[in-house]
């Protein structure tokens, strides 16, 4: 396991993930006490942007704001 300071995590976010794959883990110390340990996360996937999964959805039947205007309606 790797030990890391705060001021070498900053350095090395953009690597973040390849120094992972690498260390497997990290040991992240502040005035050289440790704070905690970064691990990768088994299986994680990405997420996709927002206007990706809008393009996926079907669109909806009725508009959002007849909807909203007949909900409006009845009150």
């Amino acid at each position: 396991m790797r030990t890391i300071s705060v001021r070498e995590l900053r350095s090395v976010m953009p690597q973040l993930k390849e120094t992972l794959a690498q260390e497997h883990e990290l040991l992240l110390v502040s005035n050289g006490e440790p704070v905690a340990r970064i691990l990768p996360v088994p299986g994680a996937r990405r997420v996709s942007p927002l206007a990706a999964h809008r393009a996926r959805m079907a669109p909806a039947a009725v508009p959002s704001e007849v909807l909203v205007r007949e909900e409006r309606d009845r009150r």
